[in-house]
């Protein structure tokens, strides 16, 4: 946990003092945090998980933060370049047209509308990854992965949210002619809605709801959605 909440400081472009300050704390209270010297408190987590719109599940569990961070030797290159792209696209497609930017929640709201909208076509997902039932999912945990490292995208701060932007178009040819069209479908219709209409809808889905806090949610359970409400 430890070496994520240094790397998402980093990622925001704050000081040790700047980010000590949003939480609370002193800087030499943080930097122990950092170190793994002192244990994060419940409210501290609150507020850096407010900071950084990323769910506090994600900061505190070793096994979804960076401190074991997802080995992508785990994956195939061909899934991760499926899944990268299919966040380019996401954000291609989906981002606001005055400045071309989506939130970092609404773009995460996209990817798995797209997965679990291609699966309810065709059974079969874009990506394949998990996708589990998180306090701002559903998300996999690679799309975290990605916004951190990836260098096709733009990350910035703009008050309580991080907004996304591309760098560089998708490659051509990653996704199938049917996949991207069903990734255009999807970002027409939430193209102009508020992130949290988009997050209203993915929690009143049955694979949201009928999951448990942490689950992985079944691509199958999209299947048992009214067609008219996969997305």
């Amino acid at each position: 946990m430890k070496n994520f909440i240094t790397r998402l400081r980093k990622l925001n472009k704050l000081s040790q003092e700047e980010l000590a300050k949003k939480i609370g704390i002193s800087r030499p209270t943080l930097i122990a945090v950092e170190k793994g010297e002192r244990d994060i408190t419940y409210s501290e987590l609150k507020k850096m998980s407010k900071i950084f719109d990323i769910p506090m599940e994600i900061i505190l569990d070793d096994e979804l933060s960076a401190d074991k961070k997802v080995d992508c030797q785990n994956y195939s290159k061909k899934s991760l370049k499926r899944f990268r792209n299919l966040v380019l696209q996401c954000i291609k497609y989906g981002s606001d047209d005055k400045d071309l930017k989506i939130t970092k929640t609404k773009l995460a709201k996209l990817v798995y509308l797209c997965d679990f909208a291609n699966y309810h076509k065709f059974l079969t997902p874009i990506s394949g990854f998990e996708y589990r039932k998180l306090a701002q999912g559903p998300v996999p945990i690679q799309f975290f992965d990605i916004i951190d490292s990836e260098e096709s995208i733009c990350v910035e701060s703009s008050g309580r949210a991080m907004m996304i932007s591309l760098n560089e178009e998708p490659e051509e040819s990653v996704l199938s002619a049917d996949e991207e069209k069903i990734i255009k479908a999807v970002c027409k219709k939430w193209k102009s809605a508020k992130t949290q209409e988009v997050v209203d809808f993915t929690h009143k889905q049955l694979p949201w709801s009928m999951c448990k806090e942490g689950e992985v949610i079944p691509y199958e359970l999209i299947n048992m959605e009214e067609p008219t409400n996969v997305y």
